[in-house]
């Protein structure tokens, strides 16, 4: 469920934000004038952006919960994803609390502040967010695969998913690389989709014997079944 939510709550952003605004929010590098003008005439599309992006990194944060209890066979691996997944996750937040107090103070803050607040809000919930979660698809990726838990092409596209995004911090130095913010967090959001279908399921992938025959069923709870 918490998979889910992270992806649907984020793709509502677009469209709820779109419906409520009567414009499109200003890049972080225009003017402050033209960034407090915006927050100022669209103070409810503001909050109820920032608070559907809250209530997605939390459903992210149940699921990487869930990915790190099911991790506990390899302790540095799961204070990796822990830590990595609090970072995201605290990333995202502060992204909307410093969204929230722009949107509440545009009409009387500063161009200073105006720009802080927005530059603020856009690297925390975009590079060190997509960057953070990255590291935590690929982390994930690889211990899920090695507990038997994933197959290969749900291993494979976590690499692919989790290495964009972990690229996103090159849109730091380079413009052309702010592409991969999107494409990233994207990829790594339905891969969280796939991972959670996959053991709600509960079970694993079989495992080949050296003459290629696959003798016996693994499951979640980590018995063996006869086939």
């Amino acid at each position: 469920m918490g998979a889910i939510v992270f992806l649907v709550a984020y793709l509502s952003v677009s469209f709820v934000g779109g419906a409520l605004s009567d414009r499109s929010l200003p890049l972080p590098d225009a003017p402050a004038a033209d960034v407090a003008a915006y927050y100022s005439a669209n103070l409810a599309a503001a909050v109820v952006v920032a608070l559907l992006q809250a209530v997605s990194v939390l459903g992210f944060a149940g699921f990487a919960r869930a990915i790190v209890r099911v991790s506990t066979a390899e302790p540095a691996k799961a204070r990796l994803l822990a830590g990595t997944a609090g970072i995201s996750v605290m990333a995202m937040l502060v992204s909307c609390a410093l969204s929230l107090t722009l949107a509440i103070n545009a009409a009387s803050a500063s161009s200073t502040t105006v720009q802080t607040l927005r530059l603020g809000s856009f690297y925390a919930g975009g590079v060190a967010n997509v960057a953070t979660l990255g590291l935590f698809v690929l982390a994930a990726a690889s211990v899920l695969a090695r507990g038997r838990f994933l197959g290969a092409p749900s291993r494979w596209f976590g690499y692919v998913a989790g290495t964009l995004a972990t690229l996103s911090v090159l849109s730091l130095a380079f413009s052309y690389a702010t592409a991969l913010l999107p494409i990233g967090r994207i990829l790594s959001m339905v891969w969280t989709v796939v991972v959670a279908i996959v053991l709600a399921r509960g079970q694993r992938p079989e495992p080949e014997q050296s003459d290629g025959t696959v003798p016996q069923r693994a499951w979640q709870d980590g018995t063996i079944h006869p086939n």
